[in-house]
């Protein structure tokens, strides 16, 4: 398990792109590759993200790699199917009939159970399996998708005919090119200097067969060594590549043999480059390093290898006619694997990435492309799950070594197409909107941003001053998920327009979802578009620190009942009511933190006494209110009683302030520094607080931003809970948590999913109104309002 843990550890990318993702429920996996450290990371990432043990086979390619035997009891160790399918035996089926017997009987066990238990099986591989007849239309077993890894197995899936599922080509994707097949090259380049410590290289001669994607990168390796090197290829395009690069080119192998005969032959073609008629060709002592299957398979599987010679660690030794000798250097296969582990998982963590994620974009929408090879749609969900920046942050950047987190692998699922980025429109760029447009930026959207009434539009980012009604069609048809963060006033014409462009629209909507006068014309407006999917963001739905408040009151009073909760939202608005910003004269404070305070009274009460608290009349409370004559009410107190007579009853106290802090300064931190530092940031303008009583404990959750006596503070995103009893602090924790983000990410991965998102809960808004209403019917007289007033309402 340490091992497994190492691998783990060792490819970041991967454990960062594999969380439990609906997409792959209901699949199966075959996987087929060569049984290498990285091949085990990736398999796990996939287990991870939701393929059980027991719908996992895996398949070696028969290569002779270090810890192959290893590899293949951990699979079985772990509950997965293991076997080998030779890719000799793909290439020549006929000479290989009774080796595939067994394995290709094992193979149809495993797809006709999946079917049987509603299950798709999806294939990552190098064509064997869809060479094999698996992917034909008409065959007796089919898989249903399938990911294709090599060049080699592009060629076999060629040959085989033509295709009756999805494949997503890995092989020539641009994360393969540009970021796997340099590690290739290294890989075959330090293998064969290992087998070859006592050959001179510098100066001498050196043909390389086959100018690809990975024999290019061969020839300059070798050349970087000192080596003469010479290509031979029959690909017109490949041969002016590589004269032009500045190599000696030859059409066949003859002709570069008369040319330069060379001391070492090293072939990238994966198709049969050496034949009968070029062996008296070949000069004596001639070392062949072969990087693909059939290359050199003239030697491996003909009459020849009747009198060859093992030279253990090396390869083989063949003797030919007229008394000389060639070595074929390991196994006749890609000899970088030859009794090696040689590309390191951090070498191909972003290549198996890439393919965990182009696997779960396939299984998403299976049917959503043809049957058939196709390259764009893996490179454009790739693209978009924000590989290459989470691989540069983690990689490359200079000091700074945290990955960014793709929107993409936040996702359950989706019901757009993964060929591009999601393109998001965010409306108002206040503070709420400039956060959503950077959580949204973060996880790889396109944002565009609309506020007619701000100069300071990001650079960024695509900007429109105009009304959302003034959106050129052509932009509002490309959106795919619209983030409003307009002032709530603003929010049902906001609504309109953006259904007028599209009624199908995916809208996240920044508390609170309307006036709470406008909630019946609201959900009329939903009702008259079935086919928009809204979701009203709701930040302490989806917190960690009130479960985490709510835990430490059962671990330390587990038998008490909560007996008192009282929760303080305030924040100072005079700047921006001052700037016309932000001005609810129809809810007053209402309208600003009471939503969010409704939140948090869900998350820590039983969801039984939350709603007998929506549905109570406010009447039945005690409400102690601030007027003033330019915000109705700045401040209000709410103090009620739930399950009164009772033998346990519990006190309600709700009070928020927007004209000035109520400060609520905890005791000091009871060790520092830790996290605790002092000037981190001005004075904080906002104070929220949850406190629990429950038996003879007082807890107290103190979130984000959190000033303490002594001007002690906690960076963003940091939150203090603690306990004490009788002056006696019992526990102290620091919450780390950004609910925020998590409610954004949250909320963006279910509207992009094909089922209704839930519908909006619009009691709490009811509340607030019927609360309001109380409290204008208890305003004091016009006289009065000269000046503020505080009114014991209800009393």
């Amino acid at each position: 398990q340490a091992e497994l843990d190492t691998i783990t550890e060792s490819m970041p990318l991967v454990r960062h792109f594999s969380p439990p993702d609906a997409a792959l429920d209901g699949w199966a996996l075959i996987f087929r590759d060569h049984y290498l450290e990285h091949s085990v990371g990736f398999v796990l990432g996939l287990h991870r993200a939701g393929i059980p043990a027991e719908w996992i086979f895996t398949l070696a390619k028969g290569d002779q790699t270090r810890n192959r035997r290893r590899i293949d009891a951990t699979f079985r160790h772990l509950g997965f199917r293991s076997a080998v399918l030779d890719n000799a035996a793909i290439n020549d089926p006929d000479v290989h009939r009774d080796a595939l017997r067994p394995v290709l009987a094992e193979l149809d066990a495993f797809i006709d159970a999946a079917h049987a238990a509603g299950r798709r099986v999806l294939v990552v591989d190098d064509g064997g399996l869809l060479a094999s007849g698996y992917g034909a239309a008409g065959a007796p077993r089919q898989v249903d998708a399938a990911v294709e890894l090599t060049v080699s197995g592009l060629k076999r899936i060629t040959a085989a005919g033509p295709l009756a599922v999805p494949v997503l080509n890995l092989a020539r994707s641009t994360v393969k090119t540009l970021l796997g097949y340099p590690e290739i090259a290294d890989s075959c380049l330090r293998r064969l200097r290992a087998l070859l410590p006592a050959h001179k290289v510098i100066g001498r001669p050196v043909t390389l067969l086959g100018y690809g994607t990975l024999g290019s990168r061969l020839a300059h390796g070798l050349r970087a060594l000192g080596a003469r090197v010479s290509i031979v290829d029959t690909d017109i395009r490949a041969l002016v590549t590589a004269a032009e690069t500045g190599y000696p080119t030859r059409r066949a192998l003859a002709e570069a043999m008369a040319a330069d005969p060379p001391f070492l032959l090293v072939a990238t073609t994966g198709e049969i480059a050496l034949s009968s008629t070029d062996l008296p060709l070949l000069p004596d002592g001639l070392l062949l390093a072969p990087f693909a299957t059939r290359d050199f398979s003239l030697l491996v599987d003909g009459d020849l290898a009747e009198q060859a010679t093992q030279v253990p660690g090396l390869g083989t030794r063949y003797r030919l006619s007229g008394d000389r000798h060639v070595t074929l250097l390991g196994d006749g296969r890609s000899l970088n694997l030859f009794e090696a582990d040689s590309i390191p998982n951090q070498g191909y963590d972003a290549y198996r990435a890439g393919t965990l994620i182009a696997a779960k974009a396939l299984c998403a929408r299976p049917d959503a492309l043809p049957a058939g090879v196709h390259l764009a749609p893996a490179d454009e969900a790739i693209a978009a799950a924000g590989l290459f920046e989470t691989y540069y942050q983690h990689y490359l950047a200079p000091g700074d070594t945290t990955p960014a987190v793709p929107y993409a692998a936040t996702r359950s699922g989706q019901n757009r197409a993964p060929e591009r980025p999601l393109r998001a429109c965010v409306i108002g760029y206040g503070v709420a909107g400039r956060l959503h447009a950077d959580i949204l930026a973060e996880q790889g959207a396109t944002v565009t941003v609309i506020d007619p009434k701000h100069q300071d539009l990001p650079k960024t980012h695509r900007t429109f001053t105009c009304h959302v009604q003034d959106l050129p069609p052509a932009v509002a048809a490309d959106v795919d998920l619209w983030s409003v963060c307009a002032p709530t006033h603003e929010h049902l014409p906001v609504l309109r327009a953006i259904l007028a462009h599209q009624p199908h629209a995916r809208i996240l909507l920044e508390k609170p979802a309307c006036r709470s006068d406008e909630v019946d014309e609201f959900t009329a407006l939903l009702a008259r578009h079935p086919r928009a999917r809204v979701i009203v963001n709701d930040q302490y739905r989806h917190t960690t620190t009130l479960p985490a408040l709510t835990d430490l009151v059962a671990r330390i009073e587990p038998d008490q009942p909560i007996t008192h909760v009282s929760i303080t939202f305030t924040k100072d608005r005079t700047p921006d009511i001052d700037r016309g910003r932000f001005v609810d004269r129809t809810y007053g404070a209402l309208g600003y933190e009471w939503l969010h305070m409704l939140a948090a009274l869900r998350g820590v009460i039983p969801e039984a006494d939350y709603r007998a608290y929506l549905d109570a009349s406010p009447s039945a409370a005690d409400l102690w209110a601030t007027y003033d004559p330019r915000l109705f009410v700045p401040a209000l107190t709410e103090r009620t009683c739930l399950r009164p007579g009772s033998t346990s009853p519990l006190h309600l106290e709700l009070a928020s302030s927007i004209l000035g802090p109520r400060i609520l300064l905890d005791r000091g931190p009871v060790t520092t520094p830790g996290p605790w530092r002092r000037g981190l940031r001005p004075d904080d303008d906002r104070h929220r607080h949850l406190v629990l009583r429950a038996g003879q404990t007082r807890f107290t959750l103190h979130l984000d931003p959190v000033t303490v006596h002594g001007g002690w503070q906690l960076d963003r995103n940091h939150h203090r809970l603690t306990a004490e009893r009788d002056g006696h602090l019992l526990h102290e924790d620091i919450l780390i948590d950004s609910p925020l983000r998590t409610s954004v990410h949250q909320a963006v991965a279910t509207l992009q999913t094909d089922g209704p998102p839930p519908a909006p809960d619009l009691a709490p808004l009811r509340r607030i109104a019927a609360i309001a209403d109380l409290l204008r019917a208890c305003q004091p007289h016009p006289s009065r309002t000269a000046t503020a007033a505080a009114v014991a309402v209800n009393q």
